[in-house]
């Protein structure tokens, strides 16, 4: 038994500064005594949590005190003052966690080891596949997951008292533990789980193998998905419809996105697979939509949108003269610019007393080869998106006349103004201001 939790130690590559979730149960007592054994010279933080949800919440603390203390270890401790009414089990848990992450902080180490064991693993991988939820999900718990370690999780809780009980370790138990009515987990520990036994004695490290299949064959799933979401953007077409959901999902969790539901994921695909709808967004939280625009897709933020959507009043251009309108600064001049700026040539046929920028309209025209078209029109021909669209900039004249419009990062210019003669050039010149 000693070898086998050994062994499990040895796989890792530890810190000089490790942290040390310790309860004072016989799980946590036993991961601090072989932590101790396999690291003589590591500084140990024991982390303890007084909850003040039972009687014997005081005891804990001062026992776990004392065990920092005989293995020469740091002794921190926080106290759970504001105990919430419901989802206590999982409010508990986030609080613990807010502080191991306050203790690596505070030590500079990025390793918090903590006692979860084979038993607890099945657990949790039968409470997500009755709860629901994802596939990847019934992975259970990582052995390591950022800071968090977790050595035990091939180890039995009943390996781990009998491994307490051959080097005469004390522990305090939890009486909440025994009671199958107190949480749906301890209802599965008590209850479920000892009639799967019945079956298959088994069943903990079964369930434990099973996870570890999905565990590698969700690793699988996500080094092909890494390849795809690279060019998704602009060729999503490209994707093999059965790859398309995987894509989908890592794709919004790199943007940040990590709450949808499985029905917005399903809305994205039908939208990706209906090609009678070139273009449509569906709603992924309150400020994020995730937009078709032709064979492009984006996530656009609402918030920002409405921010963008704000009419922004014209600007009357000043020769040479940087001016600042919208989220650029501006230059009209009659000399060309450097080669660092971004700019555009205008041979005009006719340079008007006054030249305005301004957002694009509804009402705008743009005379073309063949005839005259709406800019609304010729922003659907040219497949902008929606904030391309909103990004459109006009050059126009005292009376309101499109000279250009301009579409992504081109100058597209009206028939009317442009010179069939060799004239004198202006140049349109513009830098992206830095936020």
């Amino acid at each position: 038994m000693t070898e086998k939790i050994q062994k499990q130690l040895q796989l890792h590559h530890w810190e000089a500064t490790i942290i040390v979730a310790v309860s004072g149960g016989v799980d946590s007592v036993v991961l601090l005594h072989t932590l101790r054994q396999q690291l003589p010279d590591a500084k140990l933080v024991v982390a303890h949590v007084n909850y003040h949800l039972r009687e014997e919440s005081d005891a804990d603390e001062k026992f776990v005190r004392h065990l920092a203390d005989k293995y020469h270890a740091i002794f921190e401790q926080t106290a759970w003052l504001n105990v919430p009414d419901t989802a206590v089990e999982k409010q508990a848990r986030d609080f613990r966690y807010r502080f191991f992450e306050q203790l690596a902080s505070k030590y500079h180490t990025t390793t918090v080891v903590v006692a979860h064991h084979a038993d607890d693993q099945a657990e949790t991988v039968l409470l997500k596949l009755i709860r629901g939820g994802q596939l990847m999900q019934l992975a259970g718990m990582r052995q390591q997951n950022r800071r968090i370690v977790r050595p035990f999780l091939l180890i039995t809780k009943q390996e781990l008292v009998s491994y307490a009980q051959n080097h005469n370790l004390n522990w305090h138990e939890d009486k909440t533990n025994h009671d199958a009515m107190y949480t749906p987990r301890n209802f599965l520990r008590q209850i479920i789980i000892p009639q799967l036994k019945k079956i298959n004695p088994r069943v903990v490290p079964h369930i434990n193998a099973f996870a570890q299949q999905i565990k590698k064959q969700d690793d699988l799933i996500t080094a092909q998905v890494e390849i795809y979401v690279q060019a998704i953007e602009n060729s999503w077409q490209a994707i093999p419809n059965i790859w398309l959901e995987p894509t989908i999902k890592h794709y919004i969790q790199k943007k940040g996105i990590y709450q949808f539901k499985q029905a917005q994921i399903l809305q994205v695909i039908q939208l990706l697979n209906n090609d009678k709808k070139p273009t449509g967004t569906v709603q992924l939280s309150k400020n994020v939509n995730f937009v078709k625009s032709y064979q492009y897709i984006h996530l656009e933020n609402s918030t920002k949108m409405t921010n963008t959507l704000q009419v922004l009043p014209p600007i009357m251009l000043k020769l040479n003269q940087w001016q600042n309108f919208a989220e650029n600064t501006f230059l009209w001049t009659n000399s060309e610019p450097n080669s660092d700026e971004q700019s555009f040539s205008f041979n005009l046929a006719q340079l008007p007393t006054q030249l305005y920028l301004r957002p694009v309209k509804t009402s705008d025209k743009l005379a073309l080869v063949h005839g005259h078209k709406k800019l609304r029109r010729l922003a659907i021909d040219e497949k902008l998106s929606t904030l391309e669209r909103q990004d459109m900039q006009v050059l126009a004249t005292q009376n309101d006349e499109v000279i250009a419009v301009k579409m992504r990062k081109h100058w597209r210019v009206n028939a009317d103004f442009v010179s069939k003669q060799d004239v004198k050039p202006y140049w349109l010149a513009w830098r992206i201001e830095e936020k």
